[in-house]
């Protein structure tokens, strides 16, 4: 029995032995073709601070004033002192064109008032993670001469949040006085929402 059984031993540590040359070339095959494949393949782009392509500034869409000027001027006095009778001009719209192009005016002004705010708002927040972020490296610095460094680009930093915040504040004050306007047009509440609030 001992014998079967060395030779088993050995038939199997034969077999295991050639199945490992096997494997470890074709392995060594596989290795090729990805290393082949790699190279075909342009290396990925790598995205830092410096390199990352700014948001586009968002300007406020040029906007006419003869809507308001239709809808806020009075009608003018006859000489006798009586109101005149308003007269449409020649060629001019239905109330039911005047209606959607004064949805469409206040529309616009509010989606570019919100676009500023969303602006100011986002470029704050950058700003205030830029002071974190120094003040940070400047807690952890060891060095006397770097702390003294970080803490002149804190103070500069610092400054530059006030501003983005008081641009905040005035975009604020831009849309709430748009909507204190639009309130007191007497237009339908529903004219002041965008797409993005539907």
């Amino acid at each position: 029995m001992g014998h079967k059984s060395l030779t088993a031993s050995l038939l199997g540590i034969g077999i295991l032995a050639g199945g490992g040359m096997l494997s470890a070339q074709s392995l060594g095959d596989i290795a090729r073709q990805e290393r082949a494949k790699h190279e075909t393949h342009p290396p990925a782009k790598v995205w830092t601070n410096d390199n990352m392509p700014r948001a586009a500034r968002i300007e406020p869409a040029p906007t006419s004033p003869e809507p308001i000027a239709q809808t806020q001027s009075a009608p003018p006095a006859a000489s006798g002192g009586a109101p005149a009778l308003e007269t449409p001009p020649a060629g001019s719209k239905s109330p039911e064109d005047d209606k959607k192009h004064t949805q469409e005016y206040w529309q616009a002004l509010f989606k570019t008032a919100r676009a500023q705010l969303a602006d100011a708002q986002e470029r704050q927040r950058l700003v205030e993670d830029e002071l974190s972020l120094l003040q940070i490296q400047q807690a952890r610095e060891l060095d006397p001469a770097a702390n003294k460094e970080l803490g002149a680009k804190v103070t500069a930093k610092s400054a530059a949040v006030e501003e983005a915040r008081s641009v905040t504040a005035k975009a604020e004050k831009a849309l709430d006085d748009l909507q204190k306007e639009f309130d007191a047009s007497g237009a339908p509440a529903e004219w002041s929402k965008t797409d993005q609030q539907l």
